[in-house]
Order: C-alpha cells, then structure tokens, then sequence
C-alpha cells in the first residue's frame, strides 16, 4: 500500500560523453521515492486451497525487484478475493475504491463492529454521511444490532419511519417528560449509579463535616438496597451485594433517614445532650434535596415506579439491546 510519494532535485554531473563544448555542467535531476507498506501475501496455490491472501508478509522483496500496480479488472479481483471468505450474511460494502471505482470495498460486519475505528475529516468532509451509510448497509446484515449515542441528534432521521427510517430511537428524558413519559423516552435511576458518583454530585469535599456526612449516606444507601433485595427475596443476591451495586433504593427514604441522624439528640446524665450526628449533615440534605427538586435531572430522580424494580435493569438492557434486527439510535 502507497504510504508516501516524494520528489526531490539534487544536482550532478553528466557524463562527460554528453558535455558539450563548454564542457561539463551540473544538472538538476529529479529523484522521485515512493515509500510503501506490505500489508499482506497473496499465494496462487497454497496446500488445496486456491487464491488466498493473508495480512502480513511471509517473506520481503529483494532491492531492485520490479514493482506492479494493481488497478482496473485486476483490483476487481484482488477485492474480491479478499471479500470471498465472509457470507453474504455478514458482508458489508463500505463503498469503492478510488483508484477504480468499479470495485467494491467489502468488509466483515462482524469484524469491523468487533474492532476500534475511526472516521476522520474536516469539517463538511461527509464523516456523518458516512457513519449514517454504513449504519444502512449494516441494517440490511442478518443480526444487526448496533447502538449509536447520537449527542447532537445528527442521526434522527435514521429512525423516521415515514421517510424509510429503519432504527429504534430513545431520547432521554426531559423536564416535559416527567409526567406523562412516551415509549421512547429513557430514565437513568439514581441507583444505577455508585457510591462515589452519587457523593460526587452531592458531597462538598471541602465541608468539616464531609467524612461524617459520606458515611452516614453509604451506611443508609446499603441498608436500603438489602431491604429492597429481601422485599424482592432475592437472597443469593444479598449475599455478595455491595453499596456500589445496582440495586434499587427509595432516595425519599434516605432523606428521611438522614434526617432522623441530623435532628436526634443524644442521652446525657442530667438529661438530652447534643446527638452524634445533629446539625452534621445539614448542608448536604440541602444539596440532596435541590437535586431532587430540580426538573433538569428528572431522568435521574423521577423515574417512574416500574424503575423502582430489582428487574427493571435487566428488561431495559434487553429493550436496548433487541430491537427487532435493526440497529438502535441512541
């Protein structure tokens, strides 16, 4: 494969045979470099089998050996060849070749979603045009079954059944969701999330009372999701569960809780003392409960009742993950 062609001039002399009367000269003479990559080796014959090329080299060229392009009937056959071996069920035409665009660019679907890529260009260079191409041509494949996370809506279109769209698409939910959510609308529960990312969005790490305000949440946040996993008998579960596991809590509950901790006062001698945790998780029910009062994270806070389910997980990644053998816009 070409990687590079350079050209360059560098002065010589010519042979004196060809200098002329006022003798010998430097000349410009051009010096063109092509440098280029093996990729590959193509056999004719290799034990029973017949025109079979395989990525890498089995052995280098020597220096001076003749060099042939491959291109027109030749490159239709070279392509072919390495598209023979994938059946017609996972074959995926990328497009054509430049150098003759009669030949097809066929891939393995299966292979290509398997690996890490990239499509790169400028801008208006046609990367979501192609993103949305090779998204069509994979739905047509046997079992398709691609997610796409489209942050800028660039993709809707794939799943407008009135204008040909084949896809399935979610949106998250937004504040005008919350009462009345439609079949495509997606809600992330609180509880999905790990001790670490919840105190990261509600713990000020510079408050005194930070270390007794963490613990007291990941002490309440495990007793809840045990109480959730023996309400729902789930007792193999609550063996092994941690308070990073998935599993759902009532955060209304855990307001209360804290609370509790925040107003209860302790038992002196001569009476009612200061209590171990009064007054020391003020300021982060504060922030708790503008979280949960804010619209904007309803996705997260309001789920509906049927999130509140120990199954709930398992039905949405099947509901993201089956969508009737055609690739999902996200």
């Amino acid at each position: 494969m070409t990687e590079r062609v350079t050209r360059t001039l560098r002065e010589e002399l010519p042979d004196l045979e060809d200098a002329g009367e006022d003798g010998a000269l430097l000349a410009a003479v051009p010096t063109e470099l092509i440098q280029a990559v093996l990729i590959g080796t193509f056999r004719t014959v290799e034990g029973g089998k017949a025109n079979i090329f395989k990525r890498g080299a089995d052995s280098f060229p020597q220096i001076d050996r003749e060099c042939f392009v491959i291109e027109a009937a030749n490159l239709q056959r070279f392509m072919g060849i390495l598209g023979s071996g994938f059946s017609e069920d996972e074959r995926l035409k990328l497009g054509t070749f430049v150098a003759d665009r009669s030949a097809d660019a066929i891939a393995s679907g299966d292979k290509f979603f398997q690996r890490h890529a990239a499509i790169l260009g400028s801008t208006g260079s046609g990367k979501s045009w192609t993103v949305a191409l090779i998204l069509e041509r994979a739905a047509k494949l046997k079992y398709p079954n691609i997610i796409v996370f489209d942050m800028h809506g660039e993709y809707a279109p794939l799943a407008d059944k009135n204008a040909g769209g084949f896809a399935q698409r979610f949106r998250i939910a937004e504040p005008g969701d919350l009462g009345k959510p439609g079949e495509e609308v997606l809600f992330l529960p609180y509880w999905l999330l790990n001790r670490d990312e919840m105190l990261s969005m509600i713990l000020d790490r510079s408050d005194q009372n930070a270390p007794n305000q963490a613990s007291r949440f990941t002490l309440h946040v495990r007793t809840l999701k045990g109480e959730t996993l023996e309400a729902e008998k789930q007792e193999a579960v609550k063996k092994t569960f941690t308070v990073d596991s998935p599993i759902p809590y009532d955060v209304q509950r855990l307001l209360k809780l804290l609370d509790i901790d925040n107003t209860t006062k302790g038992i002196g001698k001569t009476g009612p003392i200061k209590g171990e945790w009064e007054d020391k998780l003020t300021r982060f029910l504060s922030r708790l409960e503008a979280k949960l009062d804010d619209r904007r994270y309803g996705f997260m806070f309001a789920p509906p009742v049927q999130a509140m389910s120990y199954d709930w997980l398992a039905k949405q990644v099947l509901r993201l993950l089956t969508s009737n053998g055609a690739p999902a816009s996200r």
